[in-house]
């Protein structure tokens, strides 16, 4: 009988061992396919994350690319057409040489014509110090026509002069017109005579 019992209980306990080995497995077998999901999900978003990264590189523009937009200051203006000068002037340099006597202003007359298509009128006639005075034609100048611009210079002061002025017209011409000399002393101007100093009494 003892030999049987001893049996008996072999077998239980090999069917406990069984049963324990086939419930792991069952546990091991039901776990492989989450965990093989899990692998498979995180190549998917791996993946869709380097797609993501492709597409934002293709659709972003380089960063050292000016976009003409019409707030961007630092977009490529169109260099401003120069005006043409369709104006002749019969001399824009006038030397005076050494027969400008001092307190004696001396004036300069310059000749432009108009030898475009279209009437100009001289808008500003600008010296380039206070010494210079201009006077100039205010009407508009027809086709063909002239005006004059005339420099006076004061000659207060003795010795070299050189003065410019700068002419502008209305349909935006620019011209530089220039006088120089040199002013001669007056040697018959009386020089001023020392004060009296009244005498002291004693």
């Amino acid at each position: 009988m003892a030999y049987i019992w001893d049996i008996i209980l072999k077998q239980k306990k090999m069917k406990k061992t069984a049963l324990f080995i086939l419930a792991a497995g069952v546990v091991s077998f039901m776990a492989l396919p989450v965990n093989a999901q899990k692998k498979v999900t995180l190549q998917e978003v791996q993946k869709e994350t380097q797609k993501t990264e492709a597409a934002q590189a293709v659709a972003a523009p380089p960063a050292n690319t000016a976009q003409a937009t019409p707030g961007n200051s630092n977009a490529a203006q169109a260099p401003a057409v120069p005006v043409p000068l369709t104006c002749t002037w019969d001399v824009t340099d006038y030397d005076f040489g050494k027969n400008v006597m001092q307190l004696k202003p001396a004036s300069a007359t310059f000749t432009m014509k108009n030898a475009g298509k279209d009437p100009v009128t001289i808008t500003l006639v600008q010296p380039s110090c206070g010494c210079t005075s201009p006077k100039y034609t205010k009407e508009p100048i027809k086709p063909g026509e002239k005006g004059e611009v005339v420099l006076t210079y004061d000659a207060k002061i003795s010795g070299f002069f050189s003065k410019s002025a700068q002419v502008k017209l209305s349909d935006g011409q620019k011209y530089v017109l220039t006088i120089k000399g040199e002013v001669q002393k007056d040697e018959a101007t009386p020089a001023a005579a020392p004060a009296q100093v009244a005498p002291v009494k004693k």
